[in-house]
């Protein structure tokens, strides 16, 4: 069966959305990155869930009308431990 129009449009808009995501976290991990060796010659650890706190707390205030906060906190959890794995 062939998609109808208004699905591939919707679609190309989602791939679009899909890079843009992606560059945006390629550019995330490698302030990680940084992050993680300013950490190592500190010798401070590398998670901080207060911080992970605080970042869920804003996201969650500015964002609870379009997400659920299981939603939010799914989707940061995923970005904060890949940050912790890039950090190490």
């Amino acid at each position: 069966m062939k998609m109808p129009t208004e699905i591939n449009e919707k679609r190309s808009q989602i791939d679009k959305i899909d890079i843009k995501l992606m560059d945006l976290l390629v550019k995330r991990m490698k302030l990680s990155r940084q992050i993680g060796n300013i950490k190592k010659n500190l010798n401070i650890g590398y998670k901080d869930v207060e911080r992970e706190k605080l970042i869920l707390r804003n996201l969650k205030e500015r964002y609870s009308e379009h997400l659920s906060n299981d939603e939010i906190t799914s989707f940061f959890k995923t970005i904060f431990d890949l940050s912790i794995k890039n950090q190490k």
